[in-house]
């Protein structure tokens, strides 16, 4: 059997080079039978610049990423991803693996922050909903404090709570999870849901020690739908949006002092969605403009490979593009979960910023640069 593979060259050029479909010929992730597929529904395809190592102790069970830029040498950058069954795993961009951790549960959703209140301080965090605990009936947060003068791996991150810990709990069998901070207070908050409970947000704060946290919870939005998992906020506009894995992203203001109903939604069927809306992330521009990026995880079991479906960030949200990310092979990518999007430069590689994505088949996290999803379509933030 001989197989085909598409490599996509990435664009050093202020504008990518047009990119072409072809037939990618390859083996199923949920099937035995060698399958050929066929890109239909959008031109637009991207290879990878790097990806991290891959995620998990034996098998691997990745599913979401996040980023931590540094305040002062953006090249000592971190890439967060959870593996579902074995923790935490943080990177280096160069995808070079720092270390791996323990919450001691099961992870979910990761996201970061910066900036958060602790005694006299302000610190960076990252944090991730555990789904289980060990030895336990209970779901929980996890939050690390990120070191920004770090060594290495073994002084990356402090650990300011996670499953061992108290005043820390979620719902039980906590599912979607994000972040959100107010720019005017500095307040730093969580939200989350279970699979048959609401959307809950909760306050994170100083545990009083000055050396770990503890959650408060302050409002529950009205929210009616079916699973959701993918969550984002946009800090600067106010605004928090989850995806309905079945129906819509449904737009939310993100403070608690603001009206809890729903404002909003989009992304519905009409868009070419074949299954869940998984992953949710925003690539913000400081003056307002950006977009949201959302994963269509496709059908790997009727051969329909993961793609995205690109939002405009202002008024009622339209598509703007279909784009088609490819793994490190030129392959398809199959059973994306997460994504996460940053419009900062992490020089020499991405002055626009980048796209973090979920490669289901292979348990990693390639990163692309925006300038290739952008194409003609799209502007890059900075300009």
């Amino acid at each position: 059997m001989v197989v085909a593979i598409v490599i996509l060259a990435a664009s050093c050029a202020s504008k990518p080079a047009p990119q072409v479909t072809a037939p990618i010929v390859r083996k199923a992730t949920k099937k035995a039978e060698v399958v050929e597929y066929i890109e239909t529904r959008t031109d637009n395809l991207v290879q990878p610049i790097f990806e991290t190592g891959k995620t998990g102790l034996l098998g691997g069970d990745a599913d979401d990423p996040a980023y931590w830029i540094h305040p002062t040498d953006p090249s000592r950058s971190l890439i967060f991803g959870v593996d579902k069954m074995d923790g935490l795993w943080v990177w280096d961009f160069t995808g070079k693996e720092l270390t791996h951790i323990d919450p001691y549960g099961k992870p979910g959703n990761v996201d970061v922050r910066t900036g958060l209140k602790l005694g006299d301080r302000t610190v960076d965090i990252v944090a991730l909903n555990l789904r289980k605990i060990k030895y336990e009936v209970a779901s929980k947060i996890a939050v690390y404090e990120i070191n920004p003068d770090w060594t290495s791996g073994e002084d990356v991150l402090i650990t300011l709570t996670d499953g061992e810990r108290d005043h820390n709990d979620l719902q039980s069998g906590t599912y979607g999870f994000g972040l959100y901070k107010n720019p005017e207070t500095g307040s730093i908050y969580a939200f989350e849901n279970a699979s048959t409970g609401p959307i809950s947000q909760y306050l994170i704060e100083d545990d009083g020690t000055g050396e770990g946290v503890k959650l408060t919870h302050v409002r529950d939005l009205e929210y009616d739908g079916s699973t959701c998992e993918g969550m984002v906020a946009d800090d600067e506009l106010g605004f928090f949006y989850v995806g309905e894995e079945d129906t819509a992203i449904h737009k939310y203001y993100a403070d608690p002092s603001m009206p809890s109903e729903k404002i909003h939604s989009f992304g519905f069927i009409e868009d070419g969605y074949s299954r869940d809306r998984e992953g949710v992330a925003l690539y913000a521009c400081s003056d307002g403009a950006g977009y949201i990026l959302v994963v269509d995880q496709g059908d790997a079991s009727n051969d329909i490979a993961s793609i995205y479906r690109i939002y405009d960030r202002a008024g009622d949200n339209p598509l703007v593009k279909t784009v088609a990310l490819r793994d490190r092979d030129g392959n398809p990518m199959w059973d994306d979960d997460g994504i996460d999007a940053c419009a900062t430069p992490v020089l020499p590689l991405f002055p626009n910023g980048f796209v973090i994505a979920h490669d289901g088949a292979n348990s990693t996290y390639p990163v692309y640069d925006w300038r290739d999803i952008a194409g003609d379509d799209l502007g890059f933030c900075g300009e």
